[in-house]
């Protein structure tokens, strides 16, 4: 009878395969102290034969996933739509004007032999007259009454200057004043500050008593209103007196010096007024309208021909062609015939408005 096999021999092939099996299970599973690591969040660094598998085993980094349709209609309401600016082309620039408008000039003239000074002071010719500081009231309220802008005034001694000038407060200006001396002051041109304003102020020499001259005054005046200029002048010629003599000489030669000096200020088209006492009427209003561009405001010929105004004073208003007057008047009332032995003698002018060309 055969011996039944050992149990132990029997069971040592099976054994043997669980301790392999265990043997590998232990080598593959970790450890506590790993498991502990772990845990703890340290991980051991690999040995060098695990390096390769480490990187191999690496994780690439994952590709942004494609927003969704809600998430994108979340940025479009953040962001607001796109928007493509186009270029706008610069304006075009108007072309520079080649012309400029100036407008009319209006403005009221007037001459004014005011009666120096001397000649209604003690022992002076005009007995019996109110001073000149009294007359001198009266004459001021005469231009204020006629609205005169710009007047040229003769005998306007010194102390009426030092009394025009006082009672006027600032609102006139005058030409040449005392810049000349005491001479010069009796021929002056005054004009208001808020309508005119002086460019260039000038005198000439004019023969007078006896051939002597005296500095007489013009200046270039600016409207302010509209810009355009003028040239004003003011002069007295010589009167033949019992104290003086005849003086028709030296009136002749004033004359032609004065045709000259209206020549050359409206060489260039400027506007020229001549305003004065000159002791003659068509004896000076013939020469000068013949042989200048000026004419009388109060009318008459004007070039060749001679044709006086029908009433004519030793006291005028002259003014270029250019220029329109009006509403000529010789203003003897009251107040004028205290004042002085002469009229004031007042005009209306316009200078015509014209275009200008600009310089490119």
């Amino acid at each position: 009878m055969r011996k039944p096999p050992d149990l132990l021999v029997m069971l040592a092939p099976a054994a043997l395969v669980t301790a392999v099996v265990v043997a590998v299970g232990l080598q593959a599973a970790p450890g506590a102290d790993d498991e502990r690591a772990a845990n703890a969040g340290i991980v051991a660094p690999p040995t060098p034969s695990d390096s390769a598998a480490a990187v191999e085993a690496t994780p690439r980094a994952k590709a942004t996933p494609a927003p969704t349709p809600a998430a994108r209609d979340t940025r479009r309401q953040l962001t607001g739509p796109r928007v493509v600016l186009e270029p706008r082309p610069e304006p075009k620039k108007p072309p520079p004007p080649k012309f400029r408008t100036v407008a009319p000039a209006s403005f009221t003239v007037a001459s004014f032999n005011v009666l120096g000074h001397s000649h209604t002071v003690k022992g002076g010719n005009r007995p019996g007259w109110a001073s000149s500081g009294v007359r001198m009231g009266w004459a001021l309220g005469s231009l204020s009454g006629q609205g005169v802008d710009v007047v040229g005034l003769q005998e306007f001694q010194a102390p009426q200057l030092n009394n025009f000038l006082g009672r006027a407060g600032g609102t006139w200006d005058v030409w040449p004043g005392m810049a000349v001396g005491h001479l010069g002051v009796e021929n002056s041109i005054a004009w208001r500050q808020g309508s005119f304003g002086a460019v260039e102020k000038r005198t000439i020499g004019i023969p007078y008593f006896g051939g002597r001259q005296r500095q007489m005054p013009y200046v270039l005046l600016e409207h302010y209103a509209t810009g355009q200029r003028v040239w004003v002048a003011n002069f007295h010629n010589p009167a033949t007196t019992k104290a003086h003599g005849n003086n028709v000489r030296w009136r002749r030669a004033a004359t032609s010096i004065q045709i000259g000096l209206a020549n050359r200020l409206g060489a260039d088209g400027t506007p020229v007024i001549f305003t004065g006492d000159f002791n003659e009427r068509a004896e000076y209003f013939c020469p000068l309208t013949a042989n200048t561009a000026l004419k009388a405001a109060n009318g008459g010929s004007t070039g060749g021909a001679c044709a006086p105004p029908p009433r004519m004073l030793v006291d005028w208003v002259f003014g270029s062609d250019k220029i329109e007057f009006s509403r000529y008047r010789a203003d003897l009332s009251a107040n004028v015939r205290r004042a002085t032995d002469h009229p004031l003698v007042v005009t209306e002018a316009t200078l015509p408005g014209y275009r200008e060309r600009l310089e490119p």
